[in-house]
């Protein structure tokens, strides 16, 4: 009796669905996770901070350094309020940034991150923020260039 949709053994199913498990742990990343900061400090008017656009946004870095000079938090601080924006603060989150790991003297590919601070004002295909990473030689704020345009603040309730 010939059957077109023969059945397979149970052994050759059970060792595909293996091969498939495994296929599939070798796609999962084993980068670290950004986290949620444990403090934020945001202007969104009658809105709140979009956590997960944070944690987009420094990821979507260019990872180069700009040689510009920091403006300083007074001045930033004026933008977050007139255009929205967010001072977002972790415990040394480590971001992958070989280059500018490098550049800051790190032996890892990985900056321990601090604080980033994060405008809406934005250009046409990227936006500058300022990242405060901890290295060798103390605290140092580098701008790097982010791809990742969305709006920091979603409708909603002020949660922060």
């Amino acid at each position: 009796m010939s059957h077109s949709g023969a059945v397979r053994p149970k052994h050759r199913r059970a060792g595909g669905m293996l091969l498939a498990a495994l296929a599939l742990t070798g796609c999962v990343s084993t980068e670290p996770r950004i986290e949620l900061p444990y403090k934020m400090e945001a202007n969104c008017e009658n809105r709140a901070v979009k956590q997960t656009a944070i944690e987009s946004i420094v990821a979507s870095t260019d990872d180069v350094l700009r040689p510009d000079r920091y403006p300083g938090d007074a001045a930033l601080r004026a933008v977050v309020h007139r255009s929205g924006g967010v001072f977002a603060y972790w415990h040394d989150q480590p971001v992958k940034l070989p280059r500018t790991a490098r550049a800051l003297g790190l032996t890892q590919p990985y900056v321990p991150v601090e604080r980033v601070v994060i405008t809406n004002a934005r250009g046409a295909e990227s936006r500058p923020i300022w990242m405060t990473i901890r290295g060798p030689y103390g605290e140092r704020i580098v701008l790097e260039r982010a791809f990742d345009l969305q709006d920091v603040c979603i409708e909603g309730q002020r949660d922060i």
